[in-house]
């Protein structure tokens, strides 16, 4: 509840940024500002890369490019549309999750999962509407 609340408020401000400085000003001062975030929390819990394999940062990595270019994609649409409609369709990304999880890490469907899928797709076409 606290990320999608935060989230909630991020877009909105997020956008607000963007429509007064512009879309790539935006994005670079708000990530600026979330690894300084990230920094702090991480040194304030008394956290340390120490002793890290390397297949683990590598897999991080590949998920902060990812992130990082998912972050930009979702600021232009945001940049360019309604909120409400750019939030809605991109929280439709765990569907995509859902799918790797069972191709790479071979979880399980069971049929209200399938359901729950099928209902989020008819919400995003209604959404865009």
């Amino acid at each position: 509840l606290a990320a999608t609340t935060l989230w909630g408020f991020w877009a909105v401000l997020a956008k607000m940024s963007a429509q007064r400085i512009g879309h790539w000003p935006s994005v670079l001062i708000y990530t600026l500002a979330s690894v300084v975030t990230t920094m702090t929390v991480f040194t304030v819990m008394g956290k340390s890369l120490r002793g890290v394999g390397h297949t683990g940062v590598f897999l991080a990595v590949a998920a902060g490019i990812l992130g990082g270019l998912a972050i930009m994609f979702f600021q232009k649409a945001l940049s360019e549309g309604p909120v409400s409609t750019t939030t809605a369709l991109s929280a439709l990304y765990p569907i995509i999750a859902v799918i790797f999880g069972v191709v790479f890490l071979r979880e399980r469907l069971n049929p209200l999962n399938y359901a729950g899928i099928v209902l989020a797709l008819a919400a995003g076409v209604l959404i865009s509407l």
